[in-house]
């Protein structure tokens, strides 16, 4: 019976995952929670010393005064900071009281207020809100890698990217997926501009410095262009650096030929100048 009441247990458990993937936003909003969790607890405690701080100072300054059950020990004072300053539950009503006791207090209030309430409480909502931020690009990225990863692999499968079936894409065969209509509706699906992906047709398949030969992309080479040529994303400081060696690259190729060419020129003039002299 025991063993029953665990399997029904575990069929809860699993409900529950079941509900979390159903509500993405749901699973997001957890995720950024725990990862929040060591900031939150840093916030938190510097609340905590704070409060301890000023719990102190009102305790000794409101003792025989007709604040005194509000702050008769530090713990009370503050609890009662916690409640009325820092969670400013009818924080008005305790105002009106230090302000008739005393106004020195009642600066003293303000400065916990500022301290407390606008200060740590505002902190802490903005680490959880960039934290969610956080987590949610990050299983937007995430999930976005996985469409494309299937969409590829659709690619791969039905449009005919990979003729010759050696696990490698070269590329004559990415410019004929492109002109299959098939391949062209699933690149725009994944959001990448096909009339730019041809364009760079020739940046993409451009040989490593050292190699001889067409460069051809394997499936995760081929996912990473398609993830990078997207209309959304930004450049970064890695495509800058690709930039410059293809820039490099190009300029090697060009000085290459230059002393090619004048080589086969001064062979000539060379040659001209024997046939002269014979």
């Amino acid at each position: 019976i025991l063993r029953l009441a665990r399997l029904l247990r575990l069929s809860r458990m699993a409900r529950m995952a079941r509900l979390l993937r159903a509500l993405p936003e749901l699973l997001i909003l957890i995720k950024g929670m725990v990862a929040a969790l060591r900031s939150v607890c840093f916030a938190l405690g510097l609340l905590m010393l704070i409060l301890y701080v000023f719990g102190i100072a009102f305790t000794q300054l409101c003792e025989n005064t007709e604040l005194e059950p509000d702050f008769k020990t530090v713990l009370i004072s503050m609890h009662t900071l916690l409640i009325y300053g820092a969670l400013m539950d009818e924080v008005s009503s305790l105002i009106i009281k230090i302000e008739e006791n005393s106004i020195p207090l009642l600066l003293l209030f303000y400065v916990f207020l500022l301290l407390a309430a606008l200060t740590v409480m505002n902190m802490l909502i903005g680490v959880i809100c960039e934290m969610v931020l956080t987590v949610g690009e990050r299983e937007r990225e995430a999930s976005t890698k996985a469409f494309v990863a299937e969409k590829i692999t659709e690619l791969v499968n039905s449009a005919g990217a990979d003729a010759n079936n050696d696990d490698l894409i070269s590329k004559t065969e990415f410019i004929e997926m492109l002109e299959n209509r098939k391949a062209v509706s699933i690149l725009h699906e994944v959001g990448v501009d096909v009339v730019g992906l041809v364009d760079f047709a020739d940046t993409i398949f451009e040989p490593s410095d050292g190699d001889m030969g067409e460069r051809q992309l394997t499936f995760d080479e081929f996912m990473a262009v398609v993830l990078d040529l997207r209309g959304c994303k930004t450049a970064r400081v890695k495509d800058l650096v690709d930039l410059r060696k293809h820039i490099n690259y190009r300029f090697q190729r060009v000085e290459s030929r230059l002393m090619d060419i004048d080589c086969m020129l001064r062979y000539q003039g060379a040659k001209n100048c024997l046939q002269d002299t014979s």
